[in-house]
């Protein structure tokens, strides 16, 4: 009998520590798991993560009876925080005219860009701009046709995800007689993706 008990106790035992060891291992495998998953969190937070660019830009132009223009702004940016990205871009313009003698002339606008923008909703975001414009102007002074910087800086806001096409309004609120664009207002479709 005592061999019986001391045999049953043994299987018990090792029944016991069988279990316990599967339960380490679980425990072990789960922990490796956690470490997995905060190691790749601290690595995306720290330092320059490719994974927040975002690329696009706008496009723009119009064909009047007079001339015409073509507008082209490339944008990069990063999104230091889940809904917030900020970024650098480019503006050009090509500006074809015919002036009241019917004589035609084109001439070239461009400029850098930095922006800031911030999703609101899932559709709805806030932008804001610094655009200093590099374009030529008639002095009447000099009798000459001269480049010259203007400095704009829009805020405003429009309508699409963080990612795709959207649509935005811009109010300039440095528009004077120098400034650039005719109206202080600027409607924009663009896209990022």
């Amino acid at each position: 009998m005592k061999r019986f008990v001391i045999l049953i106790g043994l299987l018990i035992g090792f029944a016991t520590l069988g279990s316990a060891q599967r339960k380490m291992q679980q425990l072990d495998e789960e922990e490796a798991k956690k470490r997995e998953t905060l190691s790749a969190y601290e690595k995306k937070s720290k330092g320059f993560d490719i994974d927040k660019l975002s690329y696009g830009g706008n496009l723009g132009g119009a064909i009047a009876g007079n001339g015409g223009f073509f507008m082209l702004q490339p944008m990069v940016g990063y999104y230091f925080l889940p809904n917030t990205m900020a970024g650098l871009g480019a503006t050009y313009i090509y500006i074809q005219e015919r002036n009241i003698l019917g004589q035609k002339f084109s001439y070239n606008v461009y400029g850098p860009i930095v922006f800031a923008r911030q999703q609101l909703l899932p559709m709805v975001f806030a932008h804001g701009e610094w655009q200093p414009i590099n374009y030529e102007r008639y002095n009447a002074t000099t009798n000459s046709v001269e480049r010259f910087w203007s400095n704009q800086l829009f805020i405003g806001g429009g309508y699409g995800a963080k990612s795709g096409a959207f649509v935005f309004a811009l109010y300039n609120v440095l528009h004077d007689e120098n400034s650039f664009y005719a109206s202080p207002v600027t409607l924009r479709f663009g896209f990022m993706f």
